[in-house]
Order: C-alpha cells, then sequence, then structure tokens
C-alpha cells in the first residue's frame, strides 16, 4: 500500500495547482503513472477504495496477485458506477470536451491495473525473501564443516568463560553438597 500511495503522492501534489490534466514523467519502469482531471478525483478515490478494501488472505504462497485481479473483479459495481459519474460530471464541462467516454473508461481500468501491479509486487517481494533465505540455507549447507570439528581458543577466551561462570557453579556446588548433607540427616 505505501509504493502504491507513494506512486500516486507526486501525481496528487501536482494536479492540486489546477484543474487541467498533469503529466507526470515515468522515469522508473517500475512505477505506474495516471494522468486524469482533478474534477475525477472523487471517483478514482471511490473506485480505489473499493479495491483496496477488499480482504486478502496471506497463505504462505505467492498469490497477492491473483487476489488482487479477483478485487478488481469484487469491485465491478463500484467500477461501472465510478465511470458513470465521471462521465456525467465532464458531459457538463466545455473544458474537458476532448475527454471521450473511452478515455474516462481507460482511466479506471488503468487504477485496476495498478491495483493488480501492486499485487505482483508483493508476490515479488515473497519469492524474493523465499530465495534469499533458501540461498542462506545452501550457502550454510555448502560451507558447514562436515565430521569432527575441534575449536581451538587461546587461553584468555577460556579464562574469560570460566571467570564468567566461576560464581555460578561454585553457588551450584555448594547448594549440592548442602542438599547432599541435608538428605543424609
Amino acid at each position: 500500500m505505501a509504493v502504491f500511495a507513494l506512486t500516486l503522492a507526486p501525481l496528487l501534489a501536482l494536479q492540486a495547482a489546477g484543474q487541467a490534466p498533469v503529466a507526470v514523467k515515468n522515469d522508473a519502469p517500475e512505477t505506474w503513472t495516471l494522468e486524469y482531471p482533478r474534477i475525477l478525483q472523487p471517483y478514482v478515490a471511490d473506485y480505489r477504495r473499493c479495491l483496496t478494501g477488499q480482504m486478502r488472505t496471506v497463505r504462505g504462497q505467492a498469490d497477492f496477485e491473483a487476489q488482487h485481479r479477483s478485487d478488481v473483479a469484487a469491485c465491478t459495481k463500484e467500477f461501472e458506477e465510478a465511470e458513470a459519474s465521471a462521465n456525467a460530471t465532464l458531459a457538463g464541462r466545455s473544458d474537458y470536451a476532448d475527454l471521450t467516454a473511452d478515455e474516462v473508461r481507460d482511466i479506471f481500468e488503468h487504477v485496476g491495473r495498478i491495483h493488480i501491479a501492486r499485487g505482483a509486487d508483493l508476490d515479488n517481494q515473497f519469492t524474493y525473501i523465499q530465495r534469499s533465505m533458501q540461498a542462506a540455507q545452501d550457502e550454510y549447507e555448502a560451507e558447514r564443516p562436515k565430521g569432527l570439528v575441534l575449536e581451538l581458543r587461546d587461553a584468555s577466551v577460556v579464562k574469560a568463560r570460566t571467570d564468567a561462570t566461576a560464581a555460578a557453579a561454585e553457588a551450584a556446588y555448594q547448594q549440592r553438597e548442602q542438599e547432599a548433607v541435608s538428605a543424609s540427616n
């Protein structure tokens, strides 16, 4: 959701300056941009709200793209209502006469494609983590010592460990001795 919000934030900031459509340059291939008149913002927001409000289930597999695709199908009614409302709003405006009904439909279809792309991105993140974990496991198995392993330590390490545990070991020894004496009485 954060990536999606970050993708649309510059667009919304640029469009706040006026009513005219604003183009946002796509300087990264993974960035989705959408150009539409600001007057359509409430209808786009309604459709997006429906898409993002759908339930998703984490199943331990990369199926978020499929779930996001089903969100688009589940929000068909909202899509149609938003498109009809947008066309009705634009019909009364002479400054948007060049925006056709097909172009309005493309705007809402593009919102759906962005939503599906977000699901695909989540799948990519999930599989990347899985591949990274598997690569780390494979590397560990390949580099792990086989057979008898001897740990050679210098005397300072052994002394430091002994000093750190000596008091606890002595206390445990004294307690066992007292219990043994108590048990024999």
